[in-house]
């Protein structure tokens, strides 16, 4: 009988423990859950590889036929969608933005073939214009470029970022004056996108420029829009124009910008 008193009085004893450390924050903390909606594995594997390893993420990487209408319990959703933006996802990642979720937008997933869709662009706040490229119209180029910080005091672009190299640049938000900027060379197999047209404003919150030289025509293309945030409602959109190309993200400054953006805003301990 008294046995039988001390095993009720020690699994009382485990319970009560058990209870106090899940109140005190004590059992292991779970990894924050992202996913990356895509349809070209190669390039978000080794995102997906690097955000496990340094962020301590969770992450998922699915097609948008397996990516689930309720998106709420993830802490970031990453688009990498080079084809047909479906309707389905388009809706999908709308409403998680809107009701407070984080999007992250990577390379294609501003191209001409999302402006066919009804909602997309309105949503980003982006509009690309038909034409030559030197009148405006939107054209994508396949050549070494240049990703410049154009904001030097942000969590994203600065956190265990390393611009290793300095360039000449005038910001496009005219009238601006020619400085010296930290920037970022992305090589021969990477992918620039020229006149990407902003239609809210100053809405935006413009973190990097790019820089393009077009041997063709000898023009050199500076424009403010390498990476920037947007609110949208609850939530809040950010892009990035790198991301074509595997070594891309091989590039552990570029694939760490990715990762501040799912943790920003930084817990006090990361300031």
């Amino acid at each position: 009988m008294m046995g039988r008193t001390f095993k009720v009085r020690g699994f009382i004893l485990l319970f009560v423990s058990i209870c106090i450390a899940l109140t005190l924050g004590l059992s292991p903390a779970r990894p924050p859950k992202v996913v990356i909606v895509q349809d070209e594995p190669p390039q978000m594997e080794v995102l997906a590889e690097f955000l496990r390893e340094t962020g301590n993420l969770s992450v998922a990487i699915m097609d948008q036929q397996s990516l689930p209408e309720d998106l709420s319990e993830y802490q970031a959703v990453v688009v990498f969608i080079h084809k047909d933006l479906d309707a389905r996802t388009e809706e999908s990642i709308i409403d998680y933005t809107k009701n407070g979720g984080k999007l992250i937008c990577l390379h294609h997933s501003i191209s001409s073939k999302k402006a066919l869709n009804r909602f997309y662009f309105d949503f980003l706040g982006i509009r690309l214009d038909k034409g030559p490229m030197e009148t405006g119209g939107y054209k994508w180029k396949g050549s070494t470029w240049s990703l410049v910080n154009l904001n030097s005091q942000h969590f994203i672009t600065n956190f265990d970022v390393d611009w290793d190299e300095a360039i000449v640049y005038t910001p496009s938000d005219y009238p601006s004056t020619e400085g010296v900027y930290p920037s970022i060379t992305l090589q021969d197999d990477s992918e620039v996108f020229i006149n990407h047209k902003f239609t809210d404003g100053r809405e935006k919150v413009v973190l990097c420029g790019i820089v393009y030289h077009d041997a063709e025509s000898n023009e050199t293309y500076m424009q403010d829009r390498g990476a920037w945030i947007k609110k949208q409602d609850k939530g809040t959109i950010v892009y990035f124009m790198p991301g074509h190309a595997v070594s891309d993200y091989q590039n552990k400054s570029i694939s760490q910008m990715i990762l501040n953006a799912i943790r920003w805003p930084p817990r006090p301990s990361n300031n």
